[in-house]
């Protein structure tokens, strides 16, 4: 199928767009799956663009040479290893729309690539998903200025078994929730930054445990009706994953499992748990979450602390959870 691309397709993108952040094994992916089985959303495979984006920006600057720049950047893009690639568009056809609507920018290449699957796929709407954009909402939003932003959380304790489990998430609970409490605080500033019809937040558990109430609640922010067909959205013919994420991401092609948020109480050790919430420190229960009964010294604290940081290094020397993808800034 044949589609063309016009200025006009461009801008819609750029004016309903939104943006699904928060950290990682949140339930984004549920959130993904629910919010593209409506008739007029749909959200693509995560890009990591905006990750990258600053750096990108800059070199076009410097670049004297626009049209071999972007050459440069869909060579990059589509032959080696990269996020961008997992949306699944062709490289001639992205790149010969491109040159026939003079765009050369990075930012506005990545636009007219989410307005092609979004196109594709006869829908209105297009959304993003990549939970590490928390980080880059600033520069999201000088891109997109009418972007609508959903940050999404969950209990840490939870999303540290859940990295555990997941090939490429850190084994370390203290990796992972010292990164949660840093998203935690940046979510903070945007809360009091962004006014509320733009940013949102989002707890998995509240997804899980009334899914029609807080689809609504999203759809009303969204600026849309509110389907039944979210509801059953692991019926959804098109996935909105890659292929290879498809073994820590099959959970959202089954019914909601309410039991999956407490896996961590028996899963995790109590010094696991309690570390998780010594590093948490205040921002657990300012988040809504409630601390165990568990406890540790300061000594017994370093000392665990220290023990499982060193997985993290072993892990990262041996890049026994690394997840392949060619980083954008070598570019």
């Amino acid at each position: 199928m044949s589609i063309q691309i016009t200025q006009s397709d461009l801008q819609q993108t750029k004016d309903r767009i939104f943006f699904i952040v928060g950290t990682s094994r949140s339930g984004s992916t549920l959130l993904q799956s629910m919010l593209s089985s409506h008739r007029e959303i749909v959200i693509p495979p995560e890009t990591h663009f905006f990750q990258s984006a600053t750096v990108l920006e800059q070199k076009y600057d410097k670049s004297g040479d626009k049209e071999a720049f972007r050459k440069q950047l869909f060579d990059f893009w589509y032959d080696q290893k990269t996020r961008i690639r997992d949306l699944g568009l062709k490289k001639e056809k992205v790149l010969n729309l491109s040159e026939e609507l003079e765009i050369n920018k990075p930012s506005d290449l990545f636009n007219l690539q989410l307005s092609m699957y979004r196109k594709e796929r006869d829908k209105n709407i297009v959304g993003e998903k990549t939970p590490r954009h928390i980080m880059q909402v600033r520069d999201i939003l000088k891109a997109y200025p009418k972007a609508r932003i959903i940050s999404m959380f969950r209990d840490p304790r939870a999303a540290a078994w859940s990295e555990i489990k997941a090939h490429f998430g850190s084994p370390s609970v203290f990796v992972t929730t010292r990164r949660w409490r840093e998203y935690v605080e940046m979510h903070q500033k945007l809360q009091n930054e962004l006014p509320e019809d733009q940013y949102m937040m989002l707890r998995y558990q509240d997804l899980i445990e009334d899914s029609e109430g807080m689809l609504k609640r999203i759809c009303v922010f969204l600026g849309v009706d509110f389907q039944p067909e979210m509801m059953e959205y692991y019926n959804r013919e098109e996935k909105g994953f890659a292929e290879g994420e498809k073994a820590w991401k099959k959970g959202t092609l089954k019914p909601i499992q309410k039991n999956k948020n407490e896996e961590w109480k028996s899963a995790l050790k109590p010094w696991q748990i309690a570390l998780v919430e010594s590093t948490a420190g205040s921002k657990l229960e300012e988040m809504g979450y409630r601390k165990s009964e568990y406890s540790l010294s300061f000594s017994k604290n370093l000392f665990y602390q220290c023990l499982d940081f060193s997985r993290s290094i072993r892990a990262t020397l041996t890049g026994a959870r690394k997840e392949g993808y060619t980083d954008p800034n070598k570019f």
